[in-house]
Parts: structure tokens; sequence; C-alpha cells
């Protein structure tokens, strides 16, 4: 697998820190910072093609940089937000700008509605088309996406579109860590800076998605959502600077612990002092998922639209439940990557599961082999 082609490739972070009715956050500056540097370094966007708006003035300069990107990018059109998010009156996900108002009628005019956005970065011609949202309930624009009509799928499916949030669609993501960034953010940079134990060379956005919710459910944070196909999701984004091939591989892959977070500090010119990265995550000892657990597992069905075949889901399932079931026979026979590779058939006419929720149960099943790899259960 390749890395995005940097000139053919653009990336656009958009970040709120600051508000006039909306409380202030601060480390949203830091994010910006910290993600352009990042995504020049690991995923190797050239300075010129990885552009950030702090504090935009309104919505029209926004879309001004959103036009600029879109068009540009004829590889990997990455966009990026951090911010408040807002729910209107109709249910919609709303992006805070510094003058948002509070007040519902004046909220979409005042803000970037989610859809105007997802649109925007439909249109483009850009193979892969990644959307991250660093906000609160932004888990609205996987429930928009996972719930519009199959001509929308089809175009996600179609354009190699893959959309990553932060939290639920009725949860707030604004913890902080601790480092200077919002939590979401934070543990995002320092995957891309450590890279993943669990992965192969490339990080995948897979890959990270898996991380980050792995990440949230072992420290009780709201836990990220995503939308995107399987083609997408097998998408490097980074190299794994935890991949190696070999012992000497690995001393020649180590960077020393501070040097990311000194270029920051000489980047943003003493806004804030960054500590160095903190130890590797523990992976927690408890099961993710039981027998019971898949054994009771309960899809919604979908007819007209696109779904997974229920036989064929079902019957891979109960080989999941004996793997967990009975170690001593199942584990050796199952273990994270056929449930990563695991394909279903496409229904369309006839009734089948929601692919979203099945992808999402599919997920938790990958953390818990991986857990129980780990743990050599």
């Amino acid at each position: 697998m390749l890395l995005p082609n940097g000139a053919e490739s653009r990336a656009l972070l958009i970040g709120t820190s600051t508000y006039e009715t909306l409380p202030d956050v601060p480390e949203i500056r830091n994010n910006l910072w910290a993600l352009k540097e990042s995504l020049q370094r690991h995923t190797g966007l050239p300075a010129a093609n990885c552009r950030s708006v702090l504090d935009p003035n309104d919505l029209v300069e926004v879309g001004r940089e959103v036009e600029a990107c879109t068009k540009a990018a004829s590889d990997l059109l990455l966009i990026y937000f951090s911010g408040h998010g807002l729910v209107a009156s109709d249910g919609l996900l709303h992006l805070a700008l510094p003058q948002t108002s509070r007040q519902q009628r004046l909220l979409p005019w005042s803000s970037i509605p989610f859809k105007l956005l997802h649109h925007a970065i439909q249109l483009s011609r850009a193979r892969t088309k990644v959307l991250i949202l660093d906000c609160c309930f932004s888990g609205r624009a996987t429930q928009l996406l996972g719930a519009e009509e199959s001509n929308i799928l089809g175009q996600i499916t179609a354009n190699g579109a893959f959309t990553l949030t932060s939290s639920p669609a009725n949860e707030p993501s604004f913890a902080v860590d601790g480092f200077g960034y919002t939590a979401f953010t934070g543990s995002l940079l320092r995957l891309l800076e450590n890279g993943s134990p669990r992965a192969g060379a490339m990080l995948t956005l897979g890959d990270l998605y898996l991380e980050l919710l792995h990440h949230a459910q072992a420290n009780h944070l709201p836990e990220p959502q995503k939308v995107g196909t399987h083609t997408a999701e097998l998408l490097p984004l980074a190299r794994n600077r935890r991949f190696v091939a070999g012992d000497e591989q690995a001393a020649a892959d180590q960077i020393p612990a501070g040097e990311f977070h000194e270029r920051l500090d000489r980047l943003k010119a003493g806004l804030i002092e960054i500590v160095e990265r903190p130890n590797p995550r523990a992976v927690s000892q408890d099961p993710l998922l039981t027998a019971t657990d898949i054994d009771h597992a309960l899809f919604k069905t979908v007819r007209f639209t696109e779904g997974y075949d229920e036989d064929e889901v079902d019957a891979f399932l109960d080989k999941v439940a004996l793997a967990l079931a009975e170690p001593a026979d199942g584990v050796q026979q199952m273990h994270s990557d056929h449930v990563k590779n695991a394909e279903f058939t496409i229904t369309r006419l006839r009734e089948g599961y929601d692919m979203t929720e099945v992808d999402a149960f599919l997920d938790r099943v990958i953390l818990e082999f991986e857990r129980r790899q780990a743990f050599g259960e």
C-alpha cells in the first residue's frame, strides 16, 4: 500500500477556539498546529497543500477554503473540524464559528451546516475523501449518513469517502487530555506519532478508527463513530511507526522522544509548552465481548437499500461465538484479521441487515480478538 500522493492531495484543518456566546476551547488552537505538523511528517503532505484556518470570520471564508481544497485535490482530500457542535431544532448538526448564536432561529445562519460541508466534499474529484469531526454531537454526522437514502450511501461507496467523528450522536466530547489538546485529537496525534502494535506497515483509516475506539473504551471517553466502506477503511493515511520487520529496523525507525514536541514549540513560537509524549496506554484485561453477547446480537433490517445478507452474517457470528466460547478450539481458527476481511453479499430488493450496525458490531469483535491476542488468551 502506498501513501497518498502529496502533490495531488489537500488537507484543510478548521478550528474555532474563541466564541462570542459559547465557551472558549483554547486547546483547539493546539489541535490545528499539531495536526498540521503531523500530517506533513507522517502523511507526506507538503506544507503548501495542508492549510489551517483558525477562528474563521464567517461562513464565506470557510466556503472559499473548502472550495479551493475540493477543487485542487485529485488523490486525498482531508477536511478536519474542531470546535463546538450544535444541534438545530430539525435535529441536524451545525459546526460552530466564533459568531455562532445560541438562538435556534439564528443557528443555521451563523454556523457551518454539516450537510453543506458534506455536499461540497462529495463534489470533489479526489479519489479518497476523509472528513474528521472533533466536536460535541459529531456522531450526528454518521447518523445522518447512515440513515440517508441509498443514493447517498451509493455516493459514499463509489467515491471512497470516510467520515470519522469524536463522539456518538447524543454525547459531548470536549474533554481535554492534559497535554494541551482535546481528548480525541490528542489520541489521534499520539497514534500518528507512536504508531500501533496491532497494525501493519501502514496505518489505514480503519486502523485509526479501531485504535481510537479502543483508547476511548479503555479510558471511559465518548466512543468515536465512523461511516465508510471497507475499501475506504483499507486506505493508508500514515506510516506505522510501531511496525518493524526486524530488530535492526526498530532502531532505524525510532525518533527521540521529545523531537516532535520540540518542533511544535519552535513552530508555535511559545504559544504553549508541549510536554513529551505520554507512555503507551494499557490494554484492558476485561472482556469487551463474550459469546453470549454474540448470540444476543440484534440488527435492524433494511429493504430497498443496501444491506448485508442475513444468513451469511448469522453464520459468521456463529463461528465468532464458538471462537470466544471455546478458546482451546476456536481461537486458533479465528483472529482479528478474519473479522477485518469478512465479506457479505449485498442485498437490495430483499431484506438484509443494516450495514452500519453490523460493521460497528464487528469493530467490537475485532477489538476483543486483539485484546485476547495481547494477553495470550
